[in-house]
């Protein structure tokens, strides 16, 4: 009788070729290492993360506010950097605020993350040109990437824009909108664009730039303690997802299908957004999108979340034990 075996190598691997940009610095990286070594050991197969990337409580982040911080010391901090580093993963800060002016420069818990990432080799993801020039001029080592928040607010996204931005960065990334359109693919340069693959919004949503504007201040009014939330998400019908339960469009999120399409075209760097969402959600999305479908994938998840639920525990016993 024939027994079958599970795909090993690069057959495991849904997308051969390309590399990932995955969340979870100072949120729960440990875990996405365990996921790594356990598809490693389990399929012989090296989930290519190039990039993990995400922020501690700080001014300058934006894209996702930081609701939680684990009080990180400066130690913790280089050790999330170093941890990442270790593994042969570029860590990137999440510095996109669309919104600043030349005395938020000079916040000091930003630039001693700043020279954190300069002495250690780390990058920025940054979508202000202010925010930018201040690392060009002060942090040389930094690896620069243009933040996805930077397309909502460009009217013309033509291919003389995305070069631009090939040029001024080490990565930018393509509006979500623009995965569809394969003629504008065809001509924007590939080798430094990064396509992001689990966007849940909606096509052509008319509330991007405000959603990222209302995370700047809502991101801003945790770190002073005073000034209320925007509301935003209230008031937004289609995140967090379960607002999609009775839609009968779909969202943006690609299959893995047109992702094997974009990669067909010469894109080799595909991002995972999921800093708000439970681990349980961004690994079925980072699992799915890594992992041969057929056979891989179905079953290599069930069992990992056995490791999420005790990463879970872990963490709540920690939190409990804490004075």
């Amino acid at each position: 009788m024939h027994q079958p075996l599970l795909p090993q190598g690069d057959a495991a691997a849904l997308l051969p070729g390309v590399s990932y940009s995955v969340p979870g610095l100072f949120l729960y990286a440990d875990l996405v290492y365990q996921c790594l070594d356990q598809v490693k050991a389990k399929f012989d197969y090296e989930i290519p993360v190039k990039y993990i990337y995400g922020s501690p409580q700080v001014r300058w982040n934006c894209g996702r506010p930081v609701l939680v911080d684990h009080g990180y010391t400066p130690a913790d901090m280089e050790a999330q950097l170093q941890g990442a580093l270790d593994r042969g993963i570029t860590p990137l800060l999440t510095f996109s605020i669309p919104v600043m002016e030349e005395r938020d420069l000079e916040d000091p818990r930003g630039n001693a993350l700043l020279a954190l990432a300069d002495r250690l080799g780390a990058g920025v993801i940054v979508s202000h040109p202010l925010l930018g020039d201040h690392i060009r001029k002060n942090y040389p080592n930094i690896e620069l990437h243009a933040s996805v928040i930077m397309t909502a607010f460009q009217e013309n996204r033509d291919p003389a824009y995305y070069a631009g931005l090939a040029r001024d960065y080490s990565r930018y990334v393509i509006h979500p909108d623009d995965n569809y359109d394969l003629a504008l693919l065809k001509k924007i340069p590939r080798d430094r664009a990064e396509i992001i693959l689990n966007e849940r919004c909606v096509y052509q949503c008319r509330q991007r730039g405000d959603h990222y504007l209302a995370n700047t201040k809502d991101q801003a009014a945790i770190l002073d303690g005073s000034g209320q939330f925007t509301g935003f998400l209230d008031r937004c019908p289609f995140v967090p997802d379960f607002k999609q339960r009775t839609t009968k469009g779909r969202n943006i999120s690609l299959t893995a299908g047109e992702a094997a399409e974009l990669a067909g075209l010469g894109f080799d760097l595909f991002k995972l957004q999921g800093r708000l969402d439970i681990p349980y959600v961004f690994f079925f999305d980072f699992l799915r999108y890594t992992l041969e479908n057929e056979v891989a994938f179905p079953a290599f998840y069930p069992a990992f979340c056995f490791s999420i639920r005790e990463y879970e525990r872990e963490k709540a016993k920690r939190r409990k034990a804490k004075p």
